[in-house]
């Protein structure tokens, strides 16, 4: 059954690719973004450090190797908003769950549609969004030592408590990655096609798909409410922000001269000189 609704999600997302690049071809498109070596850098070696080093404290350093303590598991250290969304561990909901990331993840496969010379600009955005949203969750999941709401039942994943999983709840990871491809596919497509009739239905769909992740997320056992909304959060301005830095709007913002000669810019993420001729 799990596989039937993972082939199900799956195609529908193949479809919803193929139907909308079908009928954005019929919609004037607009080159909104640029690629920057500098800009680039900045963004992507940010991302890379942010992922990199948590990959090492975590997997060599394992600075978060915290013994399991069953006595120290107490209900009453949860608010109460997040005890009305905890469930014990599913299994079956667990790889669904997975399988609705996997959808979101794939989703900006609806460019396939916009010029070849296009596709450098998005697959170096989304890497970039991809690594700058894992970095940050990771490191919280790093830095927040939080039981995760299976553990708080009978019948938890011992798996899970061998492999140092049971206490890395805070953010939800699932949710975070879901979002950032949601935020990412919604704000491209509305740059690229602002006068599509099918922004809005790309827009609810794949956000709609990154939520029922969180939501599975919590029917599963994995996370709290909190998680799931922190996760949300991180995606979701990951997913807008590092495409909105590739904009003519974000270097123009920053611009300081016009004129010919050197021309000196300056954003949040760092410094650029250019000589014009």
């Amino acid at each position: 059954m799990n596989k039937k609704i993972l082939k199900t999600l799956l195609l529908s997302v193949l479809l919803l690719c193929s139907t909308v690049n079908l009928y954005s071809n019929d919609v004037e498109y607009i080159h909104p973004f640029k690629l920057d070596p500098l800009n680039d850098g900045i963004i992507l070696g940010a991302g890379t450090l942010l992922s990199g080093s948590a990959l090492v404290c975590d997997k060599l350093l394992k600075i978060k190797d915290v013994e399991f303590k069953p006595q120290e598991i107490n209900m009453e250290d949860i608010p109460t908003f997040d005890q009305l969304f905890m469930r014990p561990y599913n299994n079956a909901l667990h790889i669904i769950g997975t399988g609705t990331l996997a959808v979101s993840l794939l989703s900006p496969l609806i460019f396939a549609a916009v010029p070849q010379n296009e596709w450098l600009n998005i697959g170096m955005m989304y890497g970039e969004t991809l690594l700058i949203a894992n970095g940050i969750k990771e490191w919280l999941k790093i830095l927040v030592n939080r039981p995760r709401p299976y553990m708080y039942f009978d019948g938890y994943p011992q798996d899970k408590v061998e492999d140092g999983d049971w206490n890395c709840s805070f953010p939800s990871g699932h949710t975070t990655m879901a979002f950032a491809g949601a935020a990412f596919t919604s704000y491209l497509f509305n740059l690229y096609y602002p006068d599509s009739s099918w922004k809005f239905a790309v827009t609810g769909i794949s956000f709609g798909v990154a939520a029922l992740t969180g939501v599975l997320r919590m029917a599963s056992g994995n996370h709290f409410f909190t998680d799931v909304l922190t996760g949300a959060l991180i995606g979701t301005i990951s997913g807008f922000a590092v495409p909105y830095m590739h904009t003519e709007y974000y270097y123009k913002k920053y611009q300081k001269s016009d004129s010919k000669g050197p021309s000196f810019s300056a954003s949040p993420l760092g410094f650029n000189l250019q000589i014009k001729f």
